[in-house]
């Protein structure tokens, strides 16, 4: 990917620095970039749940039952998994709003954010959980 992107750029090169500064500033910035970008988007491994958490997500689709006591203990845990997967911003209004049973009124006085910006967060949060438990139920299958 590194020289991909050295030949994509060599009609930048000046010839005023040696090339190999030019290929170690593209091989930094790219690596930069791929570590900026997995911190945005942390993947939750099937590897990294309990055995409860992943029956929990094995069942999640396949029963509409109340949970057993301990798999509701796991199923908090697989929440909190996800949770962590969020930005602060994000993971604040879905603890305020689902968590904490707040409405989008008293999020708005104590968070100041307005009431659009707080439904919208709310809804790209659901639809990154949603999309993390998807592939960890991909990975079970």
């Amino acid at each position: 990917m590194i020289f991909i992107k050295v030949f994509q750029k060599l009609s930048q090169f000046s010839g005023k620095v040696p090339l190999e500064h030019c290929v170690s500033r593209i091989a930094v910035n790219t690596c930069l970039s791929q570590i900026e970008s997995e911190k945005v988007r942390p993947e939750l491994r099937h590897a990294d749940l309990s055995e409860e958490e992943q029956a929990v997500v094995e069942n999640l689709a396949a029963s509409s039952d109340e949970l057993a006591p301990d798999r509701q203990f796991a199923s908090r845990q697989l929440v909190e998994h996800l949770l962590e997967m969020l930005r602060p911003a994000e993971r604040l209004v879905i603890d305020l709003l689902y968590l904490q049973g707040r409405s989008v009124e008293e999020i708005h006085q104590i968070t100041g954010l307005g009431l659009a910006a707080i439904k919208v967060r709310a809804f790209r949060a659901r639809q990154k959980m949603k999309a993390q438990l998807k592939k960890i139920e991909a990975r079970t299958t």
